[in-house]
């Protein structure tokens, strides 16, 4: 369903739910006052959490809103690990976001990644720095990575595998 009808459904069951409050309001018109309040209430709160949940989940594992905020905490491509194509990676630099999650530092990568078989290309990634490696995760050091198959950009830094001086 397409976000504009969830948002019509939220409005017309506001315009519903404010025209049972009026009919409820005299004794004459109770009768249909009522079902029309329930029918707005039920339709108001159907639309707007239907609207919320479509805005919020998006399409995709890095779309809507909650997608992108996982991304710019970098967070957000974690499945990636175990499941996507394993890759090697060169940091070629790295930046101080000013963001912290969970007392961590977000860190701003940019990689040279190294697929087996093909072409190198570079890709500029967010992603946690673990406290414990920040000494080991310097420029000209090389990473395990899991790249997407379908999006060779979206990309998650493997942490298990410790970070190699590039030979």
């Amino acid at each position: 369903m397409a976000r504009n009808a969830l948002l019509v459904a939220a409005a017309a069951g506001l315009v519903l739910l404010i025209g049972g409050v009026f009919g409820m309001s005299s004794l004459s018109t109770m009768s249909w006052g009522v079902p029309i309040f329930v029918i707005g209430l039920f339709l108001l709160i159907i639309g707007v959490t239907a609207f919320v949940a479509r805005l919020a989940g998006g399409q995709g594992p890095s779309t809507g809103v909650l997608g992108r905020m996982k991304d710019f905490m970098g967070t957000g491509n974690q499945e990636l690990i175990g499941t996507g194509v394993p890759c090697r990676a060169l940091i070629t630099a790295m930046r101080d976001t000013g963001t912290m999650v969970n007392d961590q530092v977000v860190v701003a990568f940019d990689l040279q990644v190294q697929p087996t078989g093909g072409r190198p290309y570079p890709v500029n990634h967010r992603q946690i720095l673990p406290r414990l490696l920040m000494g080991a995760v310097l420029p000209g050091r090389v990473v395990q990575i899991w790249a997407d198959p379908a999006d060779p950009q979206r990309l998650a830094i493997d942490w298990s595998a410790l970070p190699a001086q590039n030979l």
